[in-house]
């Protein structure tokens, strides 16, 4: 080769080199997930279930909120995955630790390997103190997230219960469904999953562990089967879960407590329960029960709300009768519906 070609290559060569390394390289954000932060629901003096959606873009992506006094927000939620999905998917998180009759700044953070993508601030406010709740007044329905067209709410990845906020549900047997505030259809409950207060689970088809979180970092377990019911925990009940009866009343001729007798078109709404010495209690249309470390079933019938106790013992509370009883293993108590 010639002193000429040799120059030549190397020159070839040389313009190559710079081009590599003068290349622009691909943009961060080409592929890094889409985010909406939504409005938080279930939000009391010190706690709330924060919501959002996710599109990781087919990237392994991950998420987590920032919640503050102000926009430089400071306490952070543990991270989770959003999948490698190319389709929005619901994300949701409990926090705790907030004071109450404050303004808080809210927004959602995804991440994968192209880039960070922060959410829309949005802000909230907690409401002022409220003393303990009486059992037999009515419970506030929480506030709905609204989700993009074409998206449905759903249970999120599991995550430590938040005392007020939120619970982890587990599937015990069988098919069980939830649906979170929000959505409009139900979703399989496939695996361990967090949810905010006020889902509904149906368990009428399978059965379902929850657990629920206790003042001072404890929790409690029960598991729960054949029946439709929402989750509450009212704000300063110390950890008290509720289950509450939902779906259609039964099918009642005229006759009232004759009723009982009479073949229905429409079974009775009930829930089995199991526990051991936690605090729950099951809310019905006509009485309260507070368990006692049982196993108990509870049914709206035409003649009124039946307990039945199988161990244990369980405390009545007849709403229209306004007196409390005590129901033990083997025995059971009827508070008669009135109208």
């Amino acid at each position: 080769m010639t002193a000429r070609a040799r120059h030549s290559v190397f020159a070839i060569l040389l313009a190559l080199s710079v081009a590599v390394v003068g290349a622009t390289p691909a943009t961060a954000g080409e592929a890094a997930p889409d985010v909406q932060t939504q409005a938080p629901t279930a939000v009391t003096t010190a706690s709330a279930v924060l919501h959002g959606l996710v599109n990781p873009r087919t990237r392994k992506t991950t998420y987590w909120f920032e919640v503050g006094t102000t926009l430089a927000y400071g306490t952070t939620t543990a991270a989770a995955s959003a999948g490698k999905g190319d389709k929005p998917v619901t994300v949701t998180a409990g926090i705790g630790g907030l004071g109450p009759a404050t303004t808080y700044h809210l927004r959602l953070v995804a991440s994968n390997d192209r880039g960070i993508t922060n959410g829309d601030d949005v802000t909230f406010a907690t409401p002022a103190n409220t003393t303990a709740q009486d059992p037999g007044a009515p419970l506030p329905t929480p506030a709905a997230p609204s989700p993009l067209p074409g998206t449905e709410l759903g249970p999120a990845p599991a995550a430590a219960p938040v005392l007020e906020a939120s619970m982890v549900i587990a599937p015990a047997n069988g098919s069980v469904l939830v649906r979170v505030p929000g959505a409009t259809h139900a979703a399989v409950l496939s695996s361990d999953a967090s949810i905010p207060v006020g889902s509904i689970v149906d368990t009428r088809a399978g059965s379902v562990k929850l657990r629920a979180a206790l003042p001072g970092g404890a929790t409690q377990t029960g598991t729960f089967h054949g029946g439709l019911f929402e989750v509450r925990q009212p704000t300063g009940g110390h950890g008290m879960t509720e289950l509450v009866l939902r779906g259609a009343q039964p099918t009642c001729p005229t006759g009232g407590a004759r009723a009982a007798a009479v073949t229905r078109k429409r079974p009775p709404r009930s829930l089995w329960g199991h526990d051991r010495h936690g605090r729950f209690r099951t809310r019905a249309s006509n009485s309260v029960i507070t368990v006692r470390g049982t196993t108990w079933y509870v049914a709206d019938r035409c003649d009124g709300t039946l307990t039945r106790v199988t161990s244990g013992s369980v405390s009545v509370r007849d709403l229209h009768r306004h007196r409390t009883v005590v129901v033990r293993a083997g025995h059971s108590y009827l508070a008669r519906r009135t109208g």
